[in-house]
This record gives structure tokens, sequence and C-alpha cells, in this order.
């Protein structure tokens, strides 16, 4: 993973050619419940309009932005109301609260409890509410084909309809909170439910220590016994462990400078899969802007990122830092609910049920990622063999001038990722991931 200057971010503002050659400025929304209006189209005959999105013509947003949104669509391979929303074109309050307007059902934009939580529930974009006091039974947040479907539906509904309608953003809500407590016991306790071996919560049982603690001090007996054939064959071991060990890394140093193939990066946007970003956070309110300007220099659709922030419940400074400075990028700010362990990948498996990417990138709050990893690692995941489960980005540091010790902290990670890992892989031997720039085949 190599390292951008952040000063050095190009401006957002510069023109953007979809396939039918316009160009549309990518400046945010001066009010967030304004449509973007993209310069007008040459007179042509336009494609035709999603169905999922023509809605939109009456209600005030421009043919121009939905046009756009097709097109970005098509190139994408993604669906227009996704590209839509992804690219800033129209806010997603305005998309929802128009779609409500035009299936003549309630629009909720307040907090609503759910029944089903879970992976299923947030898959299929529908909840059953808790209190059926308000008249309703249902709340939707309907997203691609859903949303033609639901129109037909409702085309063919009579009476008055048992559900209303929210944002992709409220809809997660409300999921999550719909049983924080079982979500709790599921990050910490789930793999050890599905398979025990996959868990090292029971650590060593104690005929292993026992064992362990007998050979140790053996070991450090036999050294100052005073049979000298005893010290000798316990030196004897000692060194041969040590020189293994350096062996290994002279063997993986000198592997390390074989050549490998470069896979080209996939540059069509439509076969690149959707990419979930995890990022576990806690009192990084510092980082924040810097992390997510990183975040937005990633060379990838943005229909096709799904990035989420995961947070503790007592660190309201690092949320507040991410509303004030959140990414261009569809994301999600997921508050992990009260529990133990309090570590990271508790964090990472609180958001692994809400993930839809097929891929799964863990980044750091510090982290500046190269911005076509991401292109990158789909490319070399989706050649590689099947029991390839996870990649290794190299990571390096950024401040290695700054004095010795930084200087000295660089050469370390160089000498690691560059050179003792590059060898360990060339090898086909396992080598021990950095916990941070990993990317994972998704379970889906």
């Amino acid at each position: 993973m190599s390292f951008v200057p952040i000063d050095s971010v190009a401006s957002n503002t510069s023109p953007i050619k979809d396939d039918l050659r316009q160009p549309v400025s990518r400046r945010a929304f001066a009010d967030s419940h304004a449509v973007r209006r993209p310069p007008p189209l040459r007179a042509a005959a336009p494609p035709s309009i999603p169905v999922e999105i023509a809605f939109l013509a009456g209600h005030g947003v421009p043919e121009q932005a939905l046009q756009f949104a097709a097109a970005t669509a098509r190139r994408q391979g993604v669906c227009a109301d996704q590209a839509l929303l992804a690219e800033g074109l129209v806010p997603e309050d305005v998309f929802y609260r128009a779609l409500a307007k035009h299936l003549d059902v309630d629009f909720i934009d307040t907090p609503v409890d759910v029944v089903a939580p879970g992976v299923a529930t947030v898959e299929c974009g529908y909840a059953r509410i808790r209190d059926a006091s308000r008249g309703y039974l249902w709340l939707l947040a309907p997203s691609g084909s859903g949303v033609f479907r639901l129109m037909s539906v409702r085309r063919v509904a009579r009476g008055r309809p048992l559900f209303a309608i929210t944002t992709r953003t409220r809809f997660l809500e409300a999921v999550r909170r719909a049983d924080p407590a079982n979500a709790a016991r599921n990050a910490a306790f789930l793999a050890e439910r599905v398979d025990s071996e996959l868990c090292a919560r029971g650590g060593l049982q104690r005929g292993q220590v026992g064992l362990l603690l007998v050979t140790l001090i053996a070991l450090a007996a036999s050294l100052y016994a005073p049979f000298f054939p005893l010290r000798l064959a316990s030196a004897l071991l000692l060194a041969g462990m040590f020189f293994c060990g350096v062996f290994l890394r002279l063997f993986a140093c000198a592997a390390s400078f074989r050549e490998s193939a470069d896979a080209e990066p996939l540059e069509a946007d439509a076969r690149l899969p959707v990419y979930t970003i995890v990022l576990a956070l806690y009192q990084e309110a510092a980082v924040v802007r810097q992390l997510t300007r990183a975040l937005d220099r990633l060379d990838y659709p943005r229909a096709k990122l799904d990035v989420k922030f995961v947070i503790e419940a007592d660190d309201e400074a690092t949320a507040a830092a991410l509303r004030a400075h959140p990414p261009r990028a569809p994301h999600e700010i997921v508050v992990a609910p009260e529990g133990a362990p309090r570590t990271k990948p508790r964090a990472l498996n609180v958001a692994m049920p809400l993930a839809r990417g097929s891929l799964v990138a863990v980044f750091d709050a510090e982290d500046l990622p190269e911005p076509r990893q991401l292109r990158h690692a789909a490319t070399l995941l989706a050649r590689a063999p099947p029991n390839v489960a996870c990649l290794q980005a190299s990571l390096a540091i950024d401040n290695g001038e700054l004095n010795w010790m930084t200087a000295l902290f660089a050469l370390e990670y160089a000498a690691l990722f560059d050179v003792y890992n590059r060898g360990l892989a060339l090898m086909g031997m396992p080598l021990f991931l950095g916990g941070t720039s990993n990317h994972f085949r998704g379970i889906m």
C-alpha cells in the first residue's frame, strides 16, 4: 500500500464524462434537499430511463440527472437508483420521500422499531413494525428491482396500504436496534458456536500448559546441568532453532527477487464486484477527515462501495467527526452494542451481518490506501484459486524521514512486507496478516 500526501487530493470539481460524453460536475449540493442539475444534453434521442428512477421526473428531478444516472448504472453494472444516490445526484431523503409520494403511502422520517433483525432482513429491504398503532404493519426501504416490484404491487392493490417508506439509512438503524443483545452475543461468540475449532477463546488446556511449563523448565535446567553432554545437547537444540529462523529469512529474502506475474486490474466497472470496507474506530476523531478524504480517492465505482464505520457507544467524538466529514461513497455509521470483549475483532463482527459486498476490506483509521488497491485486490481474488481466502496489502510508513526512530520503523516495515512476506508468499508458505489492509472473500 503506497502513500500519497493527503494534501494533494485533487478537487472534485473536475468534469466527468459518461458514455454519452456529456460533462457533469461532481460538486456537492448546497442544500441537502436540492437536486443536482447537470448541464443540458445534446439534442439526441435519449435512452430509456429505468423504472426505478423514472418516477422522479414527476417530482422535480431534471431529466438530465436521470439520464446521467442511467448511463452510469449501465457502465458500472448496477441499478439506476444505486448510481443516482451514490453519485449524489439526489439526496437519499429526497429519493425515498418522492417514492412514498408516488406510491401514495406514508414516509417515515423518525426512528421506528422493527421485529426482525439480521442479514436476511437487510437483504430483503423490509421488516415488520413492532408497534402497528400507526396503521401500517411493514417498513420498507426498497432498492433496484424492489422499487419496480413495489410499484407493480401498489398499482393493483386496493384499500389502505399496510406499509410505509423510509430511507435506507433509517431502515438499517432500525434493524440494528431490533435486538442489540443478540447482536452483541453473535459478535463475540457466533464463530465458536458455528465451529469451535475456529475460536481460540478457550486458550490452552491445563494439560497443554503443564507440558509447556515442564518443557521450558527442563530446557532451562539442562543448560546449567553438571553434565557437559546434556548442556551441549541443549545448546545445540536452541542454536538449531535459532538458525532455522535465520535460514528461513534468508531463503525468503532470496525468493523475494523472483518475478511474479502482475495481473492487469479489472478496468471494466461492470465486472467489478461490490466491495465492503469495514473500519473499526475508537477515539479517532482527530484523523477522521484524513481517513474520509483517503476513501474518496479510491478508484472504484462509488455505487459498488459499501463503507461501514464501526464505533463504540461511548465514542461520541468520533461519531460527530464522521457526521461532520463524511465520505462521498455510500457509508453507514454502525454503533457496536455494549458487550465484551471490547476488541477490534468484535467490532468487525458487528458490521459483517450488514455487509453487502462479495469482497471485504479492513482498514485502520490512520491508513491511506493506494487509490487502485481495491481494483488490484478484486483482480487477484478473481483469478486466484478458491482456497485463497485473503490478501495482505503491503504496508509502508509515510513519515520515515521525520527522525531516526521513524526511519528505523519504516525500514522494518519495508523489510517485513516487501521482502520477507513477499518471499514467504512466493515460496507458498503461511504468513501473518498485518491486521489492516486485508482483503477477504465475502461469504454471500
